[in-house]
This record gives C-alpha cells, structure tokens and sequence, in this order.
C-alpha cells in the first residue's frame, strides 16, 4: 500500500514572493526585486494562498492590501524567513565566500569611499565589498544590503548604528566666479553673490549661518541642485558660493578647483552613521574590518 506525504510548508520561494509583497509599494515592485514579470509573481502569491486555503490579501479596484488574516500570518512566517536567511548570509561569511554589501550616498560615495577604498582592499584583500548607491535605509529591512552609510539623525528602528563622524561646513567657491569676480573674503559680503544649496540633506544654509552666528544683510535664495556632487561642479564652474562637507570635497580642494572662503567652519547638526542590518551583520569579521576602517579614515574630519 503506497502512502502518500502531505506537505506541510509551502515553497520557500511562495513564502519570499509574500513577504516581498508586505515589503514593496505594489506587486509590480515586488516583482521587478525579484525580477519576475507581474504575472509570474502573481502566480507565486495565488499559489502560496491555494496552499494555505485562505486569501492574504484583498484585491479591490487594483489596489491589493494584506487581509487580516494575511497580517496575522506575516507576523508568525517573516522572522522564521529573515532568521533562515541570516543564518545563511552568516554561514557563508564564515566561508568567506559573501560580499559585504553596502548602501552609500552617491555624495558620499564619489567624495570618500571610492577614493579611499583601494587602501581597504589592499589592507584587507580577503573582503569584498559590494557598493548600492543611495539613501534608503529600507535595503537593510528588506535584506538587500547588510549595511549602510546613513546621515543622521533619524529614525532607523532596533537597526545597530555606530557614529563613524560629524559633518560640518565650510564656505567655498572656484578661485574665479563665472562674472569675473572675486569671491568674498567675508561673511557680509555673502548678500552680493549667489548662494548654491542641495535638496537634501536640506536646511545646510540655515544651520550653518545659524552656527556661525551670522548677522549680516539679508540674503536671497540659494540655487538649488538635485545633488551634492552636481553643486560642487556648479561652484567649481564659478556660479557661487556654497557650503561643502572637507569629507566629501577634499579632492576639489586639493585639485585647486575649489577654494575656501576665510576660515569659517560650522557644524551642521547632522553625523555620519555606519548602520548594520542587524546585531548578527555587525558581529561578522568583514563587517567589523570595514567599520575600523572607516572610523580611522574618518578621524581626521572629526
């Protein structure tokens, strides 16, 4: 007499589509993380909801959204799945044969890291460090990365943070502006020249004249740019005069293309931060070289 065997778990990869899912703005995004077409991710959601016998989410107009039964189920399967896949990345870290994968700022990035990264390989040639360029945290919660370079404060959840350096500012421009002029040799000059700024971090204008205790004429609006490293070109190029970060500008500066503005630095109420997924990431041997490293090449901006 054969006997036949029930499975008790569904497929693993039913359970990941699911808890992409929870994870992602749509069923479209989820799909493109897992580079699946729509339809293929939706056959792995209304297989997973075969299997269990209950709908896990509720599909209205278009809009899909988690059942309660489907939260109530999240909640039991999404620590098993993030323990089994940690367990994993750490298992292969052992091996040495996982990247340490991490989020960076594209400032941060092009300003710092690239430069310097060479120095870490060489020191350490047996990690290899995988770069994602941007300022999403959510990488981390979703298990794309393992850590990241976050400007802080802000709100990173039970995620383990270390504070690897504080950013401040100084007043630079080129040694020419684009008119033909000078730049300005003092703080009450700054009304007469076009002020250069970034979307964010936002506020670096307002905080730094804060810090400085700035008490001069009025000043117009700063010229904004999508990115920090676009604004250092503009300033470069000798469109005006802006606040750098010495962290994310030194090669500018020691190229000659930039050039401070007297001696003024403020702090700019806002850090650097290395951020791990968890406690486990934190305590791996690659994680704990590159945040010694990073600590140390920082010092010098402290």
């Amino acid at each position: 007499m054969s006997r036949t065997i029930r499975r008790q778990a569904p497929p693993l990869e039913a359970i990941e589509a699911f808890i992409l899912a929870t994870r992602s703005s749509s069923f479209r995004d989820a799909a493109d993380r897992l580079a699946l077409s729509p339809s293929a991710f939706s056959r792995r959601i209304q297989a997973l909801e075969a299997f269990v016998g209950v709908a896990l989410f509720v599909r209205d107009k278009g809009s899909v959204t988690l059942s309660k039964t489907g939260e109530r189920y999240l909640r039991t399967v999404e620590p098993a799945i993030d323990s089994i896949r940690r367990a994993t990345v750490d298992l292969q870290a052992e091996r040495g044969g996982m990247a340490l994968r991490i989020v960076v700022p594209q400032s941060f990035a092009i300003g710092w890291l690239l430069p310097n990264l060479p120095d870490f390989q060489r020191a350490h040639p047996e990690v290899n460090v995988e770069l994602r360029i941007g300022r999403d945290i959510d990488d981390l919660r979703r298990g794309h990365a393992d850590a990241a370079i976050y400007v802080g404060p802000g709100d990173i959840g039970a995620m383990p943070a270390i504070r690897v350096a504080p950013i401040s500012g100084i007043l630079v421009s080129a040694p020419a502006l684009a008119s033909g002029r000078s730049p300005p040799t003092r703080l009450a000059e700054l009304a007469d020249f076009d002020r250069l700024a970034v979307y964010r971090p936002e506020g670096l204008w307002e905080r730094w004249l804060r810090n400085m205790k700035y008490d001069g004429p009025p000043l117009s609006p700063p010229t904004y740019f999508e990115a920090q490293f676009l604004m250092f070109e503009a300033a470069a190029a000798g469109l005006g005069v802006a606040i750098v970060a010495p962290i994310l500008a030194q090669r500018l500066l020691d190229q000659g293309r930039l050039v401070r503005i007297g001696a003024y630095q403020a702090s700019l109420g806002i850090d650097y931060y290395l951020v791990f997924a968890d406690e486990a990431v934190q305590r791996r041997p690659d994680a704990i070289k590159f945040r010694n490293w990073i600590r140390s090449g920082l010092d010098r901006f402290a």
